[in-house]
């Protein structure tokens, strides 16, 4: 993705005089990702993925990633029966999920609970009691407190754990609005079990898996699409799973019987913590770690989530402010709000097509711009939003292409839940351009799995309970 090759540059350039574009791009061409680069980055994750996956704890150690055993084998085949239930913890918002299944076609209820900001940042004995509660309204409300049998249940948990077993992880550290003091090394699914115990004793269920979003999408994508091979997170924050050949997992010790794969978490968030990405790494891109709540951790995902792609923006603009060439040098709130140009106002500027320019106006306006900004000034904003967006998804779709690479199929279907990927006009194309390049023995296919985590939860509570009668060993 170099700066000279893309068509879209066209807008900008017939809307400034050679001087701005000049400085312009003398601002982002050092941006810039060749094939060179994606190459590199492609190579460097391999690397990562072959430490991580090595037999010796010693050299798992020196990788970046997890590449986290799920333990979950068995997939969708469309002959599902039966009442699941799905759990999905992950923000504010609780989510429970009912599945009911008839020959394999998935009729999903969904009732949403939300938690307190005293309950987010208190014990994590209160965390657990509001899910026991939640999930006895939602049973009741259904009809189903009083089930003679027990309903399989699956929890999407989306902190960093390390998995154990199917129904078994450790939590290493709350993560997104949670902030509980306690709980770290302990294991939520019986903490979920404890707290069922004291708040909703008897309540007919049977916690059967417990995973992260990144593999519940994954489930969710595979009941839309049977080619579904990879589930990718691409919000606020991002990770991918996907189905791995279990004969190229050097530190599998499982059995080898059919199915011969098995998902993989790979926790791609902190590639780079260790300093391995530092070459396309820009100086934008240390100066978001070095303000971020997480200084040093996450590093892959401050190239291109939600969380981080507005403020990439920003400070790019700033240069340009500060040089002379945006505002008449003037920017005001833009200048100083550190983390107040969101990824949210980047999809809304990138939403102008051809010559409109409302929507960039509107998010000017905003920031009290709107009434100095030159036709050359939106110009070079619209540019830039879309620049860096462009690049934002040639990395993280460089990284899935070499998943795609792993999983040797003709056809694979990339199942994708998130905000980002959701409202981003432009991001979809720009991946799939990467896919092309570098999976071209592959037909690639990208499918939105919305709101995936919870009904994905209980697609793996199936899968759960049919590994358990088929005796199938994962680890």
């Amino acid at each position: 993705m170099s700066f000279e090759g893309r068509n879209s540059k066209l807008y900008t350039q017939n809307h400034l005089s050679q001087e701005k574009w000049n400085k312009l791009e003398q601002v982002l061409k050092p941006l810039s990702l060749t094939d060179e680069i994606l190459e590199k980055l492609m190579n460097e994750f391999k690397e990562q993925m072959h430490l991580a996956n090595s037999q010796d704890e010693n050299i798992r150690k020196k990788s970046d990633l997890l590449m986290m055993n799920t333990f979950i084998r068995i997939l969708l085949d469309g002959t599902e029966q039966g009442d699941y239930l799905g759990l999905d913890l992950g923000g504010t918002n609780f989510r429970v999920v009912l599945v009911r299944f008839k020959d394999g076609v998935a009729d999903t209820t969904t009732q949403y609970y939300e938690l307190t900001d005293e309950t987010l940042s208190g014990p994590s004995a209160g965390v657990f009691d509001f899910i026991a509660e939640s999930l006895q309204d939602f049973l009741t409300k259904q009809g189903l407190a009083n089930s003679e049998k027990k309903i399989p249940l699956g929890f999407t948990f989306s902190m960093p754990t390390r998995q154990l077993a199917l129904n078994k992880s450790i939590l290493l550290k709350w993560s997104k609005t949670f902030k509980c003091p306690d709980g770290v090394g302990e294991d939520p699914v019986a903490m979920l079990e404890a707290a069922i115990q004291r708040k909703a004793k008897g309540l007919p269920v049977k916690i059967v898996v417990v995973m992260n979003d990144a593999v519940s999408t994954l489930m969710a994508g595979n009941y839309l699409d049977k080619k579904c091979r990879v589930g990718l997170i691409l919000g606020t924050g991002s990770n991918a799973a996907f189905v791995e050949n279990i004969s190229d997992i050097e530190k599998w010790t499982g059995d080898y019987e059919d199915p011969k794969h098995v998902i993989i978490s790979t926790e791609l968030a902190g590639t780079g913590d260790s300093g391995c990405m530092d070459f396309y790494r820009s100086e934008y891109e240390k100066e978001i770690d070095k303000f971020s709540n997480y200084p040093g951790s996450n590093t892959f995902s401050k190239s291109f989530t939600g969380l981080y792609l507005g403020e990439f923006v920003r400070l790019v603009l700033v240069r340009l402010i500060k040089d002379g060439t945006l505002f008449n040098g003037q920017g005001g709130k833009l200048v100083d709000g550190r983390w107040e140009f969101t990824t949210s106002h980047v999809t809304s500027v990138e939403s102008d097509l051809g010559d409109s320019t409302t929507n960039t106006k509107n998010v000017l306006k905003k920031f009290d711009l709107d009434s100095v900004a030159t036709e050359e000034d939106i110009a070079i904003v619209r540019e830039v939003c879309e620049f860096i967006s462009y690049r934002g998804a040639y990395i993280i779709a460089a990284v899935i292409s070499v998943l795609i690479n792993y999983v040797r199929l003709p056809e694979v279907t990339i199942g994708v839940d998130g905000s980002l990927y959701e409202k981003h006009p432009k991001f979809h194309n720009s991946m799939m351009e990467v896919f092309e390049k570098f999976s071209p023995q592959t037909k690639v296919k990208m499918i939105l799995a919305k709101d995936g985590s919870g009904q994905g939860a209980a697609f793996a509570a199936v899968s759960a309970l049919r590994q358990t009668a088929k005796g199938l060993r994962c680890s």
